[in-house]
């Protein structure tokens, strides 16, 4: 799968080759809606992750000092989690074209990027939980959850980004 990155220089590689020559060839694939009305669907999958991220990792915790071995067994994307993401990115780049307008382009970029952003950021936690929890035990303050609260609280900061996209 190719990164924002990416779309962003193809987009805006096609843009100008479209100006170039005058026509744009991207007109019959005109977005269908303004991006500005994906917000809420970005927000909505934000929101998905950090529901199913913050019991799962509290569960992960707890589980660490009595069965080391499943530490990190902590899962947040599943196939129909994947398949929406890759639907959302999909619509996000159509919505990125250079026949939209800047506005909505602007809109549909910064939500490949925050949705991209996300993805990662759980599965860094996902793969590298074993490698954070043994860090966490050796440091001043080896609490898993302290005050009952993940040490690591990935579910809080994406329903915070969640938030910010409603």
């Amino acid at each position: 799968m190719r990164g924002v990155i990416s779309y962003a220089e193809e987009l805006a590689r096609a843009a100008a080759n479209a100006a170039d020559a005058g026509a744009s060839a991207f007109n019959a694939s005109a977005p269908a809606l303004h991006a500005g009305a994906l917000r809420p669907e970005i927000a909505a999958l934000l929101a998905r992750l950090a529901q199913r991220a913050a019991p799962a990792l509290a569960a992960s915790l707890q589980r660490a000092r009595a069965e080391w071995d499943q530490a990190d067994s902590f899962t947040v994307l599943d196939e129909e989690l994947e398949h929406d993401v890759a639907a959302l990115r999909r619509r996000l780049a159509t919505e990125a074209a250079p026949a939209a307008t800047p506005a909505d382009r602007a809109i549909a970029l910064e939500g490949l990027l925050v949705v991209d952003a996300a993805i990662a950021l759980v599965r860094i936690v996902e793969r590298r939980l074993a490698a954070l929890l043994r860090l966490r035990l050796r440091s001043a303050t080896p609490d898993l959850l302290p005050e009952g609260r993940p040490f690591l609280d990935l579910g809080l900061a994406l329903h915070e980004v969640a938030e910010a996209w409603r």
